[in-house]
């Protein structure tokens, strides 16, 4: 057998398929289509909520102790234990300080305050408006108690502790000044045994004053507290009486 028609056919074969394999296109990939990310959906704001604010409200500070009357206020101090609570009393009114010996007690301002002492009884009369701190010393310690001394209010509290017909003064007896006493505007004070010139009277305007045969009777026209000092003569010792006059 002849090798030229063999050759001839492998020719022809090689060359079939280079036709073929030229004839293919290169084929474009397709590309991705890029998508552009969505704008954000804002989140929905919520509606304004408006809050009404309210102007703050001016309360009055809290008023003091309850205050009583011109009364007489009774307190044991036989015992210990902590402060006493204040006590708030019109001004005339005494408090009364049971079980204490004669000198357990103290004040930081006497001005205020008129005492006297008789059988474990400390009673003492307010009279001058303010704040007297007392001091109770016995077998416990010392144990304070504060008084608020306050001016009479309208209309009048009960006010036991004063009186509409004070007793009269003997200017002729000596000793030492007079307890302090309390009465109502109207009242009458009567000093016995007295020469013309022998009566102080301070504040004037609080009482008028009359003068006959050794007598002097006084009334009280407005409240206040009134200092009245006795003087017989150079001679003699001089008394001193201090009044609480309330309406």
């Amino acid at each position: 057998m002849s090798l030229r028609p063999l050759r001839l056919a492998l020719y022809v074969a090689l060359a079939l398929t280079l036709a073929a394999c030229g004839s293919e296109q290169p084929q474009a990939v397709p590309e991705e289509p890029v998508v552009a990310p969505a704008p954000a959906t804002p989140s929905p704001t919520p509606p304004s909520t408006i809050t009404a604010t309210r102007a703050p409200v001016t309360r009055a500070p809290p008023s003091g102790p309850a205050c009583m009357g011109a009364v007489i206020h009774t307190v044991d101090v036989s015992t210990g234990g902590p402060p006493w609570r204040s006590v708030c009393i019109t001004v005339g009114g005494i408090l009364r300080l049971t079980n204490l010996g004669p000198g357990g007690l103290d004040a930081a301002s006497w001005t205020n305050v008129d005492c006297g002492y008789e059988a474990g009884v400390h009673e003492c009369r307010l009279i001058h408006v303010g704040t007297v701190k007392f001091a109770v010393a016995n077998s416990h310690g010392r144990r304070p108690l504060t008084a608020v001394v306050v001016k009479a209010s309208s209309p009048p509290k009960p006010s036991p502790a004063c009186t509409t017909s004070p007793s009269a003064l003997d200017a002729g007896d000596g000793g030492p000044p007079w307890r302090a006493i309390c009465v109502k505007v109207g009242s009458v004070l009567r000093i016995e045994n007295l020469g013309p010139e022998g009566l102080i009277v301070e504040p004037r305007g609080l009482v008028s004053c009359w003068y006959e045969g050794g007598v002097r009777e006084c009334t009280f026209v407005k409240a206040g507290t009134v200092s009245f000092t006795v003087h017989r003569s150079p001679e003699s010792e001089i008394r001193s009486l201090t009044v609480v006059a309330i309406t």
